[in-house]
């Protein structure tokens, strides 16, 4: 059974249950959170807990796809340069006096 963790957003007190991850784990999620909180607090003072809740969902939400974007487009350099590579040896391989 998940144990139950307090966390502290925004000065908000929540009760969630860990699932199979540690507590330390849960927490370190909680203080990223807690730091976007307070940053939007920073642009927007007068704004809801519930709206700066919002905010940085779409905050973080864009941050994610932002690094999925950049982990494909790396993924796929590698990959392309991997294939270029392995075209590179094979010649070699087939025709050694290529290098000479």
């Amino acid at each position: 059974m998940a144990e139950d963790i307090d966390i502290e957003i925004f000065g908000q007190v929540f009760r969630i249950a860990a699932g199979d991850v540690s507590e330390d784990y849960v927490q370190r999620l909680a203080s990223y959170v807690d730091e976007r909180m307070q940053s939007i607090a920073e642009g927007a003072p007068a704004a809801s807990f519930n709206r700066m809740a919002v905010l940085v969902a779409l905050n973080i939400a864009d941050d994610l796809l932002k690094l999925q974007d950049r982990y494909e487009s790396v993924s796929q350099t590698l990959s392309d340069k991997t294939e270029d590579l392995l075209a590179l040896l094979d010649r070699y391989v087939s025709e050694p006096d290529a290098a000479d």
